[in-house]
């Protein structure tokens, strides 16, 4: 699990097989930085911190819960990439 709410880190430890990470930078601007760039760059940044704890391989499929928008509401989608650096996508097509 990968959030910027420090309590929601800690509490979510308490539960058996939730590994929570504490994203720590700041939130950009969603007026000048697209919404979906940030939530690959968590998700970069989370699948490198559990690779490196041993709590992922590469190669490993990971199932990850987004919505379409940011915000209260709107979780409606399930990406399963590989845990890789660049999430399996493919920069240049």
């Amino acid at each position: 699990m990968v959030t910027r709410n420090a309590t929601a880190s800690r509490y979510s430890h308490l539960y058996r097989g939730v590994y929570p990470f504490h994203y720590d930078a700041a939130k950009p601007d969603f007026k000048t930085t697209p919404w979906q760039e940030d939530v690959d760059n968590r998700l970069k940044w989370g699948i490198a911190h559990a690779i490196k704890l041993g709590v992922l391989n590469k190669g490993d499929a990971v199932i990850c819960v987004q919505g379409w928008r940011g915000g209260l509401g709107h979780t409606n989608t399930l990406r399963v990439v590989p845990a890789e650096e660049d999430l399996g996508l493919d920069q240049d097509a």
